[in-house]
């Protein structure tokens, strides 16, 4: 049998986008840290706001490269003339939840709602399938409904809502949505 992690290194999806310009998806190399710094540089402070870590912080970005370890972390480059416009994440979960990923996604203002983002979900499904997770879940704030309604018309379900979950940078808290997206179907089994 293949290694599925060897064929992941080399995974590639490409798509011609409404402009006419061609879009490569692949996984991060140690050979984009610029490219990934530059991408968060064009964001917002607001988006800014919704990662986990300080994606602003080159030393941040820095670290994600210098200890890339894509059985641990997935993060999957859109890439156009061979500048970085969107990332994606898989993380993957350890022990009792080593049967689970959670999906993050981030694109350049000026490349949105053109079915980027779309593909490149589809793209981590795919490959949570590939190495045989069974769910995989999005945190999305309800003061993102387009964002929220997006997932769920890849199927993902809205499972559950966190209430206070989220504090932004100026202490307002929001409510949390948790979306699940079922690779197997354990309805009825017991």
């Amino acid at each position: 049998m293949p290694d599925v992690w060897k064929q992941l290194e080399n995974y590639r999806k490409l798509k011609v986008l409404p402009s006419g310009e061609r879009l490569l998806l692949r996984p991060l190399t140690r050979e984009d840290e610029q490219g990934l710094v530059a991408l968060f540089a064009r964001a917002s402070d607001q988006d800014l706001e919704y990662f986990r870590s300080d994606a602003g912080n080159p030393e941040v970005v820095k670290g994600w490269v210098d200890n890339l370890d894509l059985k641990r972390v997935f993060p999957l480059m859109a890439v156009v003339d061979d500048r970085i416009v969107g990332e994606a994440t898989l993380h993957f979960g350890e022990h009792f939840q080593r049967h689970l990923a959670r999906v993050r996604i981030f694109l350049d203002h000026d490349y949105r709602r053109q079915g980027i983002g779309t593909l490149m979900i589809e793209c981590m499904i795919d490959i949570a399938r590939r190495i045989g997770l069974q769910q995989v879940y999005a945190e999305v704030v309800l003061t993102q409904p387009q964002v929220i309604k997006a997932f769920e018309n890849l199927g993902f379900r809205h499972e559950v809502t966190l209430e206070d979950y989220f504090i932004t940078d100026d202490g307002e808290t929001l409510d949390m949505a948790i979306l699940v997206f079922w690779l197997v179907d354990n309805s009825g089994v017991f």
